[in-house]
């Protein structure tokens, strides 16, 4: 499909807003999608900047690392996610033109990295444009299992095939990566990477140590060690549905649920802690420990109630 505006080009891409197409003379790329000139003009001078002066900003170092472990390096003047391919213009690892233009089709990619440098080795006083992310914090773990912990650039949405992810630690050679999601094992959000990696760590764990625990008590037991005592609680009652009671998992339920107390007693939330402690104390009549909170917790909540 030609250009209606330069007959001999190639149509590469549509505006955002009008959806009229152009080619590369035509379009000009702003954080992820593409404009006409019309349409480009209020942004440009939002950001004080003319046309000419964005698109010869935009020939932003690209390093394209494909499925099969290929990579590229390379520049392109518009890059549109919304396209099943774009066109880089390839360089070498130093920054020479080779001379040739290749198309790269998205479904053949892992992700493609706006890099300050090809090799790495970028000047740390040079100020680089920098990637304003709108979006959620996560981390995402490709099928090779390397993982990229930052923001989307905007709102992460699941019916898109790919998404800008603006990494967490700035000082890296990565402004912005564009994620391939054809290429990824999961995306997490923040709590649920911690989450699988304490899993992870608590299964290495399982596997180096006593055989006779199962994997819900080794992970309850890592949580336990973290402090995170409603996490150890819950894997210790799977646990005992798997493999039955015992004295053991029966004396780590209560110290869980006497240091769940405790962590109630310092969040002042005193009325919660003092059920934790009956809890406690119904199953271990005995237990001196929560003997003594529960008066402790009766007494204040008494002189509570009688100044409230």
């Amino acid at each position: 499909m030609k250009c209606p505006y330069h007959p001999k080009e190639e149509v590469t891409g549509y505006c955002f807003v009008c959806g009229e197409f152009g080619c590369e003379q035509c379009l000009t790329s702003h954080e992820g999608q593409l404009y006409c000139q019309t349409h480009y003009a209020p942004i440009a001078e939002k950001e004080g900047k003319s046309a000419s002066a964005r698109k010869r900003q935009l020939r932003q170092r690209l390093v394209v690392r494909y499925k099969d472990g290929r990579i590229d390096y390379g520049v392109c003047f518009a890059l549109n996610p919304h396209q099943n391919h774009f066109y880089l213009e390839r360089m070498t690892r130093e920054g020479e033109p080779t001379g040739d233009t290749v198309p790269v089709r998205f479904a053949d990619l892992k992700a493609v990295f706006y890099v300050k440098s090809f090799d790495g080795d970028f000047d740390r006083h040079a100020r680089y444009e920098e990637w304003r992310a709108e979006g959620n914090e996560v981390v995402v773990e490709f099928q090779d299992g390397e993982c990229i912990h930052g923001h989307t650039l905007h709102p992460y949405d699941e019916e898109e095939p790919r998404f800008h992810l603006i990494p967490h630690n700035p000082k890296t050679n990565n402004l912005s990566v564009l994620v391939e999601k054809s290429a990824l094992k999961r995306v997490y959000s923040r709590e649920e990477y911690k989450r699988k990696r304490e899993e992870d760590k608590a299964r290495e764990k399982l596997e180096a140590g006593d055989s006779s625990l199962t994997q819900e008590e080794t992970v309850g037991d890592f949580y336990f060690e973290t402090r995170s005592y409603e996490a150890a609680l819950q894997q210790y009652q799977n646990a005992e549905r798997k493999a039955g009671q015992s004295h053991r998992l029966r004396k780590k339920m209560l110290a869980a649920e006497y240091n769940i107390g405790v962590q109630y007693i310092k969040r002042r939330e005193y009325a919660r802690a003092l059920k934790w402690m009956e809890r406690v104390l119904e199953q271990e009549p005995k237990n001196q420990h929560a003997k003594k909170k529960i008066l402790q917790l009766r007494k204040i909540l008494d002189k509570m109630s009688a100044s409230g």
